[in-house]
């Protein structure tokens, strides 16, 4: 065994808990937080194609509201 090669295990030893992944979301939440911000975003796309004012705007807010939660909040609380 070569002094360089003990040397990299010994670093590897060191740093083994930065080279660990995360253990990521749980599936169930992530599928339906999924289904209902997606949900969220498409109701509002449909309300918006209202064509009246008020509906316009009904819709744009929910969309605005799924994008911002599946942008902001979600990764925010999540991590």
């Amino acid at each position: 065994m070569s002094n360089e090669h003990v040397a990299d295990t010994s670093r590897a030893r060191v740093h083994e808990g930065e080279n660990m992944t995360s253990k990521g979301n749980n599936v169930v939440l992530s599928v339906v937080l999924f289904l209902v911000l997606f949900g969220l975003f498409a109701a509002g796309l449909y309300v918006m194609a209202m064509f009246t004012a008020a509906t316009f705007i009904a819709g744009l807010a929910m969309c605005l509201v799924a994008l911002f939660v599946t942008f902001d909040l979600v990764p925010r609380f999540l991590t």
